[in-house]
């Protein structure tokens, strides 16, 4: 064989393959963004052909030059692409979606289909991330998935992800459940998840695993977010140029040069983002510059490799009391003005993966990673300046054995994370500094072994366990300890938890070849951060935290039936959570909140209902509607505490035993309606509720739900063999409803109303753009 065929046909367990004959078109599917292999995906022609891939993807058709060919797999968008030389083998990267709900979906480094998957899993396609939205926030996108809440505390920056009532405990950032980017953990080693310098525009794709999946990603309970970079989808060269543009001064551009041959992806963007805002002092500047590449030097070898650097700088107004917010003020706290609160930020991410297939059985993944982050911090009353640099490396053995019929499927690694930190902490008033409260220097390492196999049994069922052991360390060194302040108290010290053990079990049995139910077992636990250690505004110890665990039970189904038109998984689980670390927020009498520091408080005990159904209730070749699809996510949460008490126990103590948990409706639905139309049209309009939710413990004190509309429109289609125009136009909030971004809970309701409210806007937002791409 040609060795530039090998290397076309040789992105997984490439399978030797003859070269047709002039006629006979030769290629290989497989997923566009993790370059594992599709079996089973249908293709046919304009000339009247059709056949269906190999288990390791490659296919052969007949062929005549000129002609069209599409691939259709469940779970995964149609491809389509022009065929201009018969004796060149065919690449096609198929982009799984949610669509059919049966999307292929990452576990560690190996594929399957959801629906062959014992766990509640969604995969968010570039289709889904942008559907009736501006793709550049992503709550717009994530709040559709059920059990799934995303939450921002400025226009662009401080995202808060809560999965299933779990991860709302701080006021910023995440906390609970790991991230990664292309393969490269974004979650630090104190398990602090940070997205503000994740460019959302250029995503392709999102995996959300809702549950402990510790087997595979160690620490966390809530679970995992697995982002990928856009990838090219058409051979040879494209350069494309976006510009959005909307209400309040939002503005975005790209320049993206990207290319895709039998030995290499790539791809190269700059963004420019620019917002207003709608809201007082809350405008949001980004720039945004990055590279991923993908080279395989041989049939059996790939490299990937990922860079990115990132510059925001996001204003903050604080929050609003409900008075403000219910009468549609435009205001800010007076502190957060006076001092100019902000988060001025800058980070580089980069990282390498290596995969070798040395055979069916064995193929070894080994990553290296690394990330710096500048940032500076001005809130109410301080300021906090702060560098990190966390490097590490994650290696994965693939591992399968062919036993008979009944395979068995392992996957076996290791992940080790380190994290440098130099924080300091000023108080501020009116842009004055004062003397310094802390200066710390903190070392934080993680460092999992993993295990997890799936064993093959009789009758379609499937046996999978795994468990993993975690480490966790963290050292401070108080440079404040010096001899210029004989008087200060050392704050030095060391934390190692003991090991800590995280299995998981479950038993999966297809009914068929699109229907499957599953039952599940797992844990997961969350430490308490370096950061909980110390409480940063007054220079007191935080002493005694312990970490979390959490077990979870769930029973799902998952299906395709009517021919494939309708599609649905639904899910029934209990995540019980023991020691639940728990914010408690601090506020001076005009309701402003000065700082939290973090407790145990007790236990939490999540019972939930998920359910996400699609209906493909028109797909015509021809007429002026080709396609229309509506869609509905649901999510009930009976989500309680157990054992549970403020103050950390002590002579105030207050119990909220059997009280609803806050920051968590009992019911959220996504109403949804894809449109296709002759001539490349598109049209797509959402509606999300989130029911009422209690804002204390105490549940005394509620905040009304909402329903939110968005909607969008476009044009997308070929100009030339060479040129392809995407128009569109759209708008949020389409019926002016009052709405929240963010909420803070558990605020201090003793005296003025505390300030807890991040508004959503109050009236429409419109928004458009354009995308020119050019083939050479």
């Amino acid at each position: 064989m040609r060795p530039t065929l090998l290397y076309a046909l040789g992105f997984a367990a490439a399978a030797p393959i003859a070269l047709g004959a002039q006629g006979q078109l030769q290629g290989k599917a497989f997923d566009n963004y993790t370059r594992a292999p599709l079996g089973n995906v249908q293709v046919s022609t304009s000339a009247g052909g059709t056949a269906v891939s190999a288990e390791d993807g490659t296919f052969s058709i007949a062929c005549t030059t000129g002609m069209t060919a599409e691939f259709h797999r469940l779970g995964y968008n149609t491809y389509s692409t022009a065929v201009t030389d018969c004796t060149a083998p065919l690449l096609a990267g198929l982009t799984a979606g949610t669509q059919d709900l049966n999307a292929v979906s990452i576990v560690a480094t190996r594929d399957a289909p959801s629906v062959q998957q014992p766990l509640s899993v969604t995969t968010l396609s570039r289709s889904e991330l942008t559907r009736a939205g501006t793709g550049l926030f992503m709550d717009e996108a994530l709040n559709a998935v059920p059990g799934i809440r995303f939450e921002r505390r400025t226009m662009s920056g401080g995202q808060r992800i809560t999965i299933r009532g779990y991860g709302n405990r701080t006021n910023f950032d995440g906390t609970g459940y790991k991230a990664y980017l292309n393969g490269i953990p974004v979650t630090d080693a104190e398990g602090v998840t940070m997205l503000d310098d994740v460019d959302f525009a250029t995503l392709g794709k999102v995996d959300i695993i809702r549950g402990p999946a510790s087997s595979l990603y160690g620490a966390g309970i809530a679970g995992v977010v697995n982002l990928y970079t856009l990838r090219p989808d058409q051979p040879g060269t494209t350069v494309e140029e976006d510009a959005m543009g909307g209400a309040d001064g939002l503005f975005r551009s790209d320049t993206r040069l990207s290319g895709k041959s039998s030995s290499s992806t790539y791809l190269v963007n700059y963004g420019r983002q620019r917002y207003d805002s709608y809201r007082i002092h809350s405008a949001s500047k980004k720039d945004y510059a990055t590279f991923l590449g993908d080279f395989r030097p041989s049939e059996r070898r790939n490299v990937t490799t990922f860079l990115t650097w990132a510059h925001s700088y996001d204003e903050r107004a604080g929050q609003m009391d409900s008075a403000s917010f219910f009468g549609k003020q435009n205001v800010g706290e007076l502190p957060y003005l006076q001092n100019d609160g902000h988060v001025d930020m800058e980070s580089v991410r980069a990282g390498v993966t290596h995969s070798y297939r040395f055979s069916e059985m064995f193929e070894p993944v080994v990553s290296a990673f690394f990330s710096g982050v500048d940032r500076e911090d001005v809130f109410a009353v301080g300021l906090n300046p702060r560098s990190n640099q966390t490097f590490g490396g994650r290696a994965v053995l693939n591992t399968r054995f062919q036993n008979g019929d009944l395979p068995i499927i392992g996957v076996t690694g290791m992940e080790y994370e380190k994290t440098n930190q130099f924080a300091k902490s000023y108080p501020l008033n009116n842009k004055v500094v004062g003397g310094i409260t802390t200066d710390m220097e903190t070392h934080s390492q993680q460092y999992t072994m993993f295990t997890q196999w799936e064993v093959a049994l009789p009758s379609q069922f499937k046996l999978t366990a795994g468990t993993s052991l975690n480490f966790v360390e963290y050292a401070i060194s108080d440079r404040l300890t010096n001899a210029a302040n004989p008087t200060h108290r050392d704050l030095s010290g060391r934390q190692t938890y003991d090991p800590i053990l995280t299995p998981r079990v479950a038993l999966h049995r297809m009914l068929g070849d699109n229907q499957s139910v599953y039952v599940s077992w797992g844990t997961g636990f969350t430490p308490s951060t370096v950061s909980d250690a110390v409480i940063a505004y007054t220079g007191k110890p935080n002493t005694g935290l312990k970490p979390e665990h959490g077990s979870q039970v769930e029973l799902g189904i998952k299906s395709t039936v009517f021919d494939n038109r309708l599609s649905y998984q639904l899910a029934l689980f209990q995540l019980s959570i023991n020691d639940k670390l728990t914010s408690q927020s601090v506020f001076n009498s005009q309701g402003t909140q000065l700082y939290s520091y973090t407790v145990n408080a007790g236990d939490q005990v999540n019972k939930g209902l998920e359910l996400a159904a699609s209906y493909n209730a028109l797909s015509a070749p021809v007429g002026i509607l080709t396609q229309i699809r509506p869609w509905f996510t649901f999510a009930y949460s009976d989500f309680t505490y157990s054992h549970f008490a403020s103050n950390n126990n002590n002579s105030g103590t207050v119990r909220y035993d059997g009280k609803q948990v806050v920051g968590v409706p009992k019911t959220v639905w996504t109403l949804g309606a894809d449109a296709s139309f002759a001539g490349g049209g598109y049209l797509a309009a959402t509606a999300e509720h989130r029911g009422d939710m209690p804002l204390t413990y105490d549940n005394v004190h509620w905040t009304p739900g909402y329903t939110v509309v968005n909607a969008k429109a476009g044009i997308r289609r070929d100009l030339s063999e060479h040129l392809t125009l995407d128009a569109y136009a759209g708008a949020q909030n389409l019926t002016s409803q009052l709405y929240y971004i963010m909420v803070f809970l558990n605020g201090n309701y003793s005296g003025k109303a505390p300030n807890i409210y991040l508004p959503g806007p109050y009236t429409a937002k419109p928004f458009f753009g354009v995308r020119l791409s050019v083939r050479p």
